[in-house]
């Protein structure tokens, strides 16, 4: 049940939704699949006077245009994308990374754009605050991080769980933000702050509207791991996403890209394990020695009751096991 009153509006252009949102002085929020916002709005993360839904916003299919890039809808339900053969064929990670989240009944609902918008998480933030947790967090207007009571006032270590965000970084999609001006397309990683009061870059009144997805390209491989305590249904305690090319020998890396989430306050990439994989020759040996780099590299924040060294164990393990596959395929490919 939700305690308080909203206004509800249902527009029926992406451009009319952007315009009311900017007409509006109160605090507004778009609502796609709502399987966010609802819940944050149940417990009082957030309170919005207005909530403009875009379910009446017609969804364009998903394309591939003359430069070979994968054009999809914000819009569009993960459901659509696991399912897609398109997506499978043109950007196979995405369609594996949105396998990964919840069930199919919220795969049913949830959206690409929601996915890459939704706030972040942490043990003390998520909970009603009507029993033992009554005072607010800094993310609430409090004065106090109870996880982490030395933070300053400026630093939440809350948690940015999307399980697409980082299969998106590696594969160097690009997004459309829609807003008062126009659309503007910039990379994927622009849209992350890392902050965990603010997840996003986007500002009030601007739209995630589309995700663009480069060509495969020649010996190119991925892998991707989501962990969970029970393999699905519930936020990960890692996600792991990486890209690899070969040259011509199918042994030597020519290109790496690797990005971690789900444990800081936004996905991040590993700049020193991506620059130490290029012009090596990726042996068993080699990439055990990478997965243990990438897991010193990364510093986890320990998030619902996993510790530090637990993930960066869980990282080197599954890491290790997503690159030999990633290499598995680029010299199939």
């Amino acid at each position: 049940m939700i305690l308080f009153e909203f206004e509800h509006e249902n527009p029926v252009l992406a451009e009319d939704a952007v315009a009311r949102l900017h007409e509006i002085e109160a605090e507004a929020r778009f609502m796609a699949g709502g399987t966010d916002l609802i819940p944050n709005m149940r417990i009082g993360i957030a309170k919005p006077a207005h909530v403009i839904s875009l379910t009446r916003i017609p969804r364009e299919p998903m394309t591939v245009g003359a430069d070979g890039w994968l054009k999809i809808d914000a819009l569009t339900t993960l459901s659509e994308i696991e399912h897609s053969a398109l997506v499978t064929e043109a950007a196979p990670i995405l369609a594996a990374s949105a396998h990964t989240v919840a069930g199919n009944q919220i795969r049913q609902r949830a959206t690409l754009g929601g996915n890459l918008c939704q706030e972040t998480r942490c043990l003390y933030l998520n909970q009603q605050h009507d029993f033992q947790f009554v005072e607010p967090c800094y993310k609430r207007g409090g004065d106090c991080c109870y996880p982490f009571p030395r933070n300053k006032k400026e630093v939440c270590w809350s948690v940015y769980m999307s399980d697409i965000a980082p299969a998106l970084m590696v594969w160097d999609a690009d997004v459309t933000v829609l807003g008062s001006g126009g659309e503007v397309r910039m990379p994927v990683e622009a849209l992350f702050t890392g902050d965990g009061l603010r997840p996003t870059t986007l500002n009030p009144g601007e739209m995630l509207r589309y995700v663009h997805m480069p060509p495969v390209k020649s010996h190119m491989g991925w892998g991707y791991h989501k962990s969970t305590v029970r393999g699905g249904l519930e936020f990960g305690i890692a996600v792991m996403a990486l890209t690899l090319r070969l040259e011509d020998d199918l042994e030597t890396c020519a290109e790496a890209k690797i990005a971690i989430g789900a444990v800081n306050e936004g996905p991040v990439k590993l700049v020193d394990t991506m620059s130490a994989m290029i012009g090596k020759k990726l042996t068993k040996a080699a990439l055990a020695e990478l997965a243990d780099m990438a897991s010193r590299e990364i510093n986890p924040l320990p998030h619902h009751g996993f510790s530090k060294p637990y993930l960066r164990d869980n990282i080197r393990v599954h890491l290790r096991r997503a690159m030999q596959i990633a290499l598995a395929r680029a010299q199939e490919s």
